[in-house]
């Protein structure tokens, strides 16, 4: 097993532990309507923005090229976009949350 490959498979395992408290995080302070496919592309991007600092630094350790370590962490950005855009074309179709009653206080 190559380096990149043992350095990108750190990653993603440390980014999908990780990226499940990150979007908990993220889902108590802005709920998530699209559903469960929804729920499902906001917990992969999570994961994967997670993945990328595990995979530099383990990359670095490992005596990796700073070209492919840089291309690599792109990589996994774009696919944290990527699952960002899957998640918000879905939530746009899904309804809106009931607007909350007004409060009225003296």
């Amino acid at each position: 097993m190559g380096n990149w490959l043992l350095a990108l498979l750190f990653g993603v395992m440390v980014g999908l532990a990780l990226g499940v408290k990150i979007a908990q995080d993220s889902n108590k302070k802005q709920p998530v309507r699209g559903g469960a496919v929804a729920q499902t592309f906001h917990y992969l991007a999570c994961a994967a923005m997670m993945s990328v600092l595990p995979f530099i630094i383990l990359g670095i350790v490992l005596g990796l090229k700073f070209l492919v370590l840089f291309g690599t962490g792109l990589g996994l950005l774009a696919l944290t976009g990527l699952c960002l855009l899957l998640e918000a074309s879905i939530e746009r179709g899904a309804a809106a949350p009931p607007p909350d009653r007004p409060v009225l206080t003296d």
